[in-house]
């Protein structure tokens, strides 16, 4: 025996353990079984209300991503195996393509896709939102809260307030519309006094003010602000706000409807999106229905349902979406060809013309 056949011989068991490896690999009840465990993993991720520690605790983990790696690699043997351009194969093919596509897809957004979450009051802006494990992601933009409102389907009480905005420290306080009361902001040296009410404001002549009449067409109140020695007075006004209010200052002031009682109907949050000291976008977001930028999507995740001070934005960026989308379309194409046009183009969508003739001539005995 020479030495070729003796090396061959010797790699048999080799060879052999390889085969049996790649053929459970790229095996049918392999994929099928990885499909059924991901299906259930991902209805779990859903039904979790707090998609952050679904994030953190399945999509972003060491060992969904290996599920993920394993499907992918056992989907792409399949498909290499089975690889045919052939008519009776060709929906087979990119059903099995799609599939793959699609978990590539998904694999590259666990991997390299960014989550993060932000708290913002009206008149701010940031570039930095933070992860489920409170890191910074920095942003390549900036983000503004230029309104937030609450609409309810009805309301038992509604109530007419000033609501004052303390910028540095984020927080927010309600005061009732009470002319001649002063009132002091909790853990602040702020105070704030209603000096005026005018139910419908207008401008009478250099320094003075007063209404145009009784009705409520363009209410407006006169606040002073007092913090220690310093003081200062303006107007605030209820259909315009932020009018004679500077985007900078530490202390931001509103007049608002405030209804009470009703049930909430939907949140919504005007944004704008600022980049090289331009507004660049802008939208006014609600559930659903998000801010798109550059990849980038800025979603209406929560509010302040006690003092509704602060709209709650979650912003994300998903490089896998578009072959997730590819994936779905060609998965799409494949079932339509296999079960609509293959049957055409073989003619075994079509009645036999013996059997017709068998069928009529059944009819007319």
């Amino acid at each position: 025996m020479n030495d070729r056949k003796l090396t061959d011989i010797r790699n048999t068991p080799r060879l052999l353990s390889a085969r049996g490896a790649l053929k459970a690999l790229r095996s049918v009840r392999l994929a099928l079984t990885l499909l059924v465990v991901m299906a259930a993993i991902l209805i779990v991720g859903t039904v979790i209300r707090n998609q952050s520690k679904a994030q953190r605790y399945i999509y972003h983990h060491w060992w969904f991503i290996s599920l993920l790696s394993l499907l992918c690699l056992n989907l792409f043997l399949c498909v290499a195996s089975r690889w045919s351009l052939k008519l009776r194969k060709l929906g087979s093919t990119s059903t099995h393509a799609g599939v793959l596509v699609l978990a590539v897809g998904v694999g590259i957004g666990a991997i390299w896709g960014e989550s993060g979450y932000v708290q913002l009051h009206v008149g701010r802006a940031t570039g930095t939102c933070y992860d489920d494990k409170g890191r910074p992601i920095t942003l390549p933009f900036e983000v503004r809260l230029d309104d937030f409102k609450v609409e309810r389907y009805a309301a038992s009480t509604a109530r007419e307030a000033l609501v004052v905005h303390l910028m540095k420290e984020r927080m927010t306080r309600a005061f009732p519309i009470a002319v001649g009361k002063q009132f002091e902001v909790p853990g602040t040296p702020y105070r704030v006094a209603i000096l005026r009410y005018e139910p419908d404001f207008v401008i009478l002549g250099k320094g003075t003010y007063g209404s145009r009449s009784r009705s409520p067409n363009n209410p407006a109140i006169q606040v002073r602000v007092v913090n220690g020695s310093q003081n200062h007075t303006q107007w605030v006004f209820q259909k315009f706000p932020g009018m004679h209010q500077s985007g900078n200052s530490e202390i931001r002031l509103d007049y608002k409807r405030m209804e009470l009682g009703g049930r909430i109907k939907d949140y919504k949050s005007r944004l704008q999106v600022i980049q090289g000291g331009k507004v660049v976008a802008s939208k006014t977001i609600e559930v659903n229905k998000p801010l798109k930028y550059r990849g980038y999507a800025i979603y209406q995740s929560s509010y302040d349902r006690f003092r509704e001070a602060w709209s709650g934005l979650e912003i994300a960026k998903d490089p896998g979406v578009q072959l997730v989308y590819l994936g779905f379309l060609f998965i799409s194409g494949g079932v339509l060809f296999s079960f609509y046009v293959r049957p055409i183009l073989t003619g075994k969508g079509r009645v036999q013309p013996s059997r017709l003739a068998v069928n009529v001539e059944t009819k007319e005995e």
